[in-house]
């Protein structure tokens, strides 16, 4: 028997299961100081071109400049960065932003190419990525375009923070990051031509590594280790003890000195970056043009059934929020038919599956890259098809509304699936609400010790 669970727009309710997105952690060496920089370079660009950004310069100064630290295969597994089984899971940064896409470098099926954090390799990078922004802006993908400034921003970024000398490197912060900012100051174009400004700016990543260096030689030299010789030691061995022990010197005795250059290289770093930023947005399809409304009664999900994805076990465009990061019991499978003598999935081959999900739970939930762009006050219809058994906890379709800084503002759900082992259908209608702008799908899964698949997902806009 298939049944249908349904909830009109007036009974919508809101969901409190913890689902905001996750914030990047700070990044390393470089941390608070990666946003700090990168915010300070778009307050240092025009205002029209301030205006251009507007929509996604918070996400590019809090998220994106940190994607070349997350993209890392342990993001979203259990032992946190070094395997320690006795640490928490971590969150699935990686895919929730679609980071390896934009990296163009995917560490699990190591497909694509991947640059050092140091140069040459950083310098080079910066010029890859600066060109494939620009490739988007050209063509009017606003978020897809600042994704990839903030990758090429993370590494001129790095490239500035002695990467050289990991020593400095990786305890080279800034405390008072309200230091971190220019006034006056005015970026150039680097090129004519979107290869010309590449170029440039591999070339100009590389002489900001050299004038950080030479910023902190003199104090290094107090500290009895010439610029010259710690690069050395740092290239035979990366912590070398000789100069962990001269930096720890210099910080104990010179720490307003040392502090002082951390701020003069992060302000060089801005000036390098806010010039990347404006040489990219003179490419840019201008002025930028809001993509037309989504047409009614088509499915805006992608991968709607979880029949697209690679070798890595995760359906394209959809990633698992772990609601409980130190649970050690709950498991969420990408499911394939065949698996049991009973094919636990509604159409085609594949499902998603949430078994044995701890107390809060756990989702499988789209990606930030594939959400689904809407305007404030559209009417839109969900829907999936859900299987439940032996589940004690609330099993439901939710949708969640957030807004240009990706932060949700409306999550509305269905009601649960009966734990009877048959095919339902849960519905839901929204109106998107005031300063939404985007629509996520989360196939919830609360805490029990049954199963759950969830096939075929939709989403549609109704007709005005």
């Amino acid at each position: 028997m298939m049944c249908v669970r349904f909830v009109r727009a007036g009974t919508v309710l809101v969901l409190g299961l913890g689902l905001a997105c996750c914030v990047a952690p700070p990044a390393y060496p470089w941390g608070g100081e990666h946003r700090q920089i990168s915010a300070a370079a778009i307050e240092s660009l025009p205002g029209q071109e301030q205006e251009y950004l507007r929509l996604e310069r918070a996400a590019i100064a809090e998220r994106y400049c940190t994607f070349p630290d997350i993209n890392w295969p342990c993001y979203g597994q259990w032992g946190g960065g070094t395997g320690d089984p006795r640490a928490a899971r971590m969150p699935d940064l990686r895919r929730l932003w679609g980071v390896s896409f934009y990296c163009q470098w995917d560490p699990v099926l190591q497909k694509g190419k991947g640059y050092a954090h140091a140069p040459p390799q950083s310098c080079a990078a910066a010029g890859v990525y600066f060109a494939n922004a620009v490739k988007a802006l050209e063509k009017g993908r606003l978020e897809d375009g600042c994704r990839v400034l903030g990758v090429m921003l993370h590494y001129i970024q790095d490239s500035g923070s002695l990467p050289r000398i990991q020593p400095v490197h990786r305890i080279f912060h800034v405390r008072a990051t309200e230091q971190i900012g220019l006034d006056g100051f005015t970026p150039r174009v680097l090129g004519e031509t979107p290869a010309e400004a590449a170029q440039a700016l591999s070339g100009r990543v590389e002489q900001l590594t050299g004038w950080t260096e030479q910023r902190l030689a003199p104090l290094l030299a107090l500290a009895g280790m010439p610029l010259e010789d710690a690069k050395r030691q740092a290239a035979q061995q990366t912590m070398a003890p000789a100069v962990v022990e001269a930096v720890a010197r210099l910080r104990a005795e010179k720490p307003a000195e040392f502090e002082a250059a951390a701020v003069d290289c992060a302000n060089e770093c801005v000036r390098v970056c806010a010039d990347a930023i404006h040489s990219a947005l003179a490419f840019a399809q201008k002025p930028y043009v809001e993509p037309e409304p989504n047409a009614p009664n088509v499915n805006l999900v992608f991968n709607p059934s979880f029949e697209e994805g690679e070798a890595d076990g995760v359906p394209a465009g959809w990633c698992v929020g772990w609601l409980d990061l130190r649970d050690r019991t709950g498991r969420a499978e990408w499911y394939r038919a065949g698996t049991h003598w009973e094919k636990h999935v509604r159409t085609g081959r594949y499902s998603t599956l949430a078994l044995w999900p701890p107390k809060p739970g756990l989702d499988w939930q789209q990606t930030w890259p594939q959400a689904v762009r809407v305007r404030p006050g559209e009417q839109y219809r969900a829907c999936v098809w859900g299987k439940a058994v032996a589940t004690t906890g609330g099993s439901c379709l939710a949708v969640e509304f957030s807004d240009t800084d990706y932060q949700p503002i409306l999550t509305v759900k269905t009601t649960a699936l009966t734990p009877d082992g048959t095919w339902q259908r849960l519905g839901l209608d929204a109106a998107a609400p005031d300063r939404a702008r985007w629509l996520r799908i989360i196939l919830h899964a609360a805490g029990n010790e049954g199963a759950v698949w969830y096939d075929d997902v939709e989403v549609v806009r109704m007709p005005p």
